[in-house]
């Protein structure tokens, strides 16, 4: 059904795409993916210490890496000798996407539409992976009318976007938009789960300065109804105004937590 051919013209040396190699009608499923059947589950903190610690593995553990949560991806256990086992990671992006993961069953690649023969097969890398993604910024080089240029994977909040894909998405990425109408937060912040016991709370993905809108609530405002933790009035990086949005009280650098004094809300 599909063939894998070299893409060096399209994206630079050592790269490769897959086309189908017959007709493929609408919903026809195409690839299963074994991404986490015997991968490891890491937080961004330990694969960035990785990074820090073995900088030769970057490129790799970036790109072959993918979020299964919020602050959690999955890396091939042979993340060390830079092999990866499972040629689903050979889909690459479309801003026009002629593939995407079955409702029924995440693991599975499906035609959205029918896809001719010689035809590249390629899913939005947005189904995937959030702003925390590790390769956030990635050229796009689909060259289809609708590219975005870079991939800064926040297309999910999209509302045009979610009707046309939903169904398409990872179930992570799917659980994110729903999450947005009781969770909702700005495209600049992430979730870090600390460790030991995983609870979450709200870092600044790049700068935010003070006045920007970070978080929102959509009920009670209690640190129960949010992933911001709690602070002293002293401490408190963010404040409630009387729309129940949370504001910056000060430019905030990357990796920043964002906190608030909930006794001094509005």
């Amino acid at each position: 059904m599909v063939q894998l051919l070299d893409a060096h013209e399209k994206y630079g040396d050592g790269n490769q795409m897959l086309v189908a190699a017959e007709p493929i009608a609408t919903g026809e499923k195409i690839w299963w993916c074994t991404c986490g059947d015997d991968d490891y589950m890491m937080s961004r903190d330990e694969i960035l210490h990785l990074i820090e610690t073995q900088p030769h593995l970057k490129n790799f553990l970036c790109f072959y890496s993918y979020m299964a949560e919020d602050d959690m991806y999955m890396i091939p256990r042979t993340f060390t000798a830079q092999q990866n086992n499972d040629e689903c990671v050979l889909f690459n992006h479309s801003c026009e996407p002629n593939c995407g993961f079955d409702s029924d069953d995440g693991n599975t690649i499906v035609a959205l539409r029918p896809i001719a023969i010689g035809e590249e097969l390629a899913y939005d890398y947005h189904f995937l992976e959030t702003e925390a993604s590790l390769i956030r910024g990635l050229e796009c080089k689909c060259e289809t009318p609708s590219c975005v240029g870079r991939i800064m994977f926040d297309r999910y909040r999209d509302e045009d976007f979610q009707k046309q894909y939903y169904q398409y998405m990872s179930p992570y990425l799917q659980s994110r938009v729903r999450e947005l109408k009781t969770k909702w937060y700005s495209s600049k912040c992430f979730t870090r789960s600390a460790t030991p016991n995983k609870t979450k709370s709200l870092h600044a993905l790049e700068w935010i300065h003070t006045g920007e809108v970070v978080a929102r609530f959509s009920g009670l405002i209690s640190a129960d109804n949010h992933f911001i933790r709690a602070a002293e009035e002293s401490e408190a990086t963010c404040a409630v105004n009387e729309h129940k949005q949370v504001i910056a009280l000060c430019d905030l650098p990357p990796e920043a937590e964002l906190t608030l004094n909930y006794h001094g809300k509005l």
